[in-house]
């Protein structure tokens, strides 16, 4: 998957209330990956501190690893700042307007959430739309019991595991579907310009997928859904369940 994991919390609308919170990536042909669900009695610290030690379990933290929740306008601005000239100019504006928060993002540590800063990559993912959307997906399961809610969640996963390891199984191109198609679109917009070492690709006729990250060739993506999603092995009478 693309390194970044987004994270969000939706209210359950069942009897007993509570949140799902969900953590999504994108694999290589741009399809949501669903990594993490988590039920828990309200959004706050605890509740999500549970949910990444439950996380970290099953993906490791890293220094070239993201995560993406909800910015707010002032802090997406100093966030999206490409050159450090410009970054150092909108720091400088939030000190001005609340130097507490800027204290707080400083203390957070600016590499893990400047794009100028950063030392991974982050793919263009810069909000929390890939949780949002597993949450419109599940608009009307949310609305059951919680054991219910997570059955439906595991059918869903299982059809889409079923239908993507279809679909790539028989795809034959070196890179995903969508990938092999933005490739070509950018290569007939570059045939049409003027300068050169535009061409540089296209006069040479050089393998593009050559130059693709790993994670687009269409190997990761099979490899992405060999596995199977199935039902809860063990009965319930035998789930631990936490006290409290």
């Amino acid at each position: 998957m693309r390194r970044v994991i987004v994270v969000d919390g939706t209210f359950l609308k069942n009897k007993y209330r509570g949140v799902l919170l969900v953590a999504t990536a994108v694999d290589g042909n741009s399809n949501l990956y669903p990594i993490a669900f988590g039920v828990v009695d309200s959004d706050n610290d605890d509740s999500w501190g549970w949910f990444f030690r439950q996380l970290k379990v099953v993906i490791a933290d890293c220094q070239d690893l993201a995560f993406t929740k909800g910015l707010t306008a002032l802090v997406e601005k100093v966030s999206r700042a490409y050159r450090s000239a410009e970054f150092q100019e909108r720091i400088t504006e939030i000190f001005e307007m609340s130097h507490e928060l800027g204290r707080y993002l400083r203390e957070a540590d600016v590499r893990k959430w400047a794009c100028s800063l950063f030392p991974g990559e982050r793919y263009d993912i810069r909000t929390t739309n890939l949780a949002e959307s597993i949450n419109s997906v599940l608009r009307i399961p949310r609305e059951y019991p919680v054991i219910p809610l997570l059955d439906s969640i595991r059918e869903l996963l299982t059809r889409w595991f079923y239908e993507r390891r279809l679909v790539s199984s028989k795809h034959l191109d070196p890179l995903t579907t969508k990938v092999e198609k933005k490739i070509d679109r950018r290569i007939v917009k570059a045939k049409s310009l003027s300068t050169p070492i535009n061409h540089v690709f296209v006069g040479t006729g050089m393998e593009v997928h050559r130059f693709t990250d790993g994670l687009y060739t269409a190997a990761a993506w099979r490899t992405a859904y060999v596995d199977s999603i199935n039902p809860i092995a063990v009965p319930e009478c035998e789930w631990n369940v936490p006290g409290g």
